[in-house]
């Protein structure tokens, strides 16, 4: 009789080791669901020293998921901006040991310069990123900042980072020439 007991008390221990296997099973299942939203709620730190939350505030012209969607192009087009940054002053803006002619000196100069503003580029468009992040968690996103016409989402995903629409933009760079035109010179020749 006593095998009997015994035999019954391991196998109630063995039903009730199955249960808490179960549950832990469970509880890893929902821990993973949540990895991935806890790597978007810590973005990261913006270019101005002001960390960025990644909470996706609700906006009345784009549902959550596209808003979503934006934030992640906005998080992997701001790494690859922030390597191409370092890439950029870590190979052209280095100091090099070489030989110190005029016409190295010359190509070590434009290319230095060339680097600089690219690297100045490159910053603009990492601040641009920074401020679309913070619109989205203001609930402001792709909404025009002069107009308030929400923004194309074709264009918002071309651009993630725009401001304004391209009827208001259109009406920003009226009158800037972007290039120089040919013929007059600054003495009017």
């Amino acid at each position: 009789m006593a095998t009997k007991k015994t035999a019954k008390k391991a196998s109630g221990k063995k039903a009730s080791a199955k249960k808490t296997t179960t549950k832990k099973v469970v509880t890893k299942k929902t821990s993973a669901r949540k990895a991935p939203l806890k790597k978007a709620a810590s973005v990261a730190i913006s270019s101005d020293g002001v960390a960025l939350t990644g909470k996706i505030a609700r906006n009345k012209h784009f549902p959550v998921s596209q808003l979503r969607e934006q934030l992640n192009r906005l998080l992997l087009l701001r790494e690859r901006i922030s390597g191409e940054i370092l890439s950029i002053s870590r190979d052209s803006l280095s100091p090099t040991e070489r030989d110190p002619s005029l016409s190295d000196q010359g190509t070590d100069t434009f290319d230095r310069e060339f680097a600089l503003k690219q690297l100045s580029s490159e910053q603009d468009v990492l601040f641009e990123i920074d401020e679309a992040i913070r619109r989205l968690e203001n609930g402001t996103y792709g909404i025009c900042e002069i107009s308030g016409d929400p923004i194309n989402i074709e264009r918002l995903q071309a651009l993630p980072y725009v401001r304004h629409t391209i009827t208001t933009q259109s009406e920003l760079e009226k009158g800037h020439n972007s290039y120089r035109p040919f013929g007059s010179t600054i003495h009017g020749v």
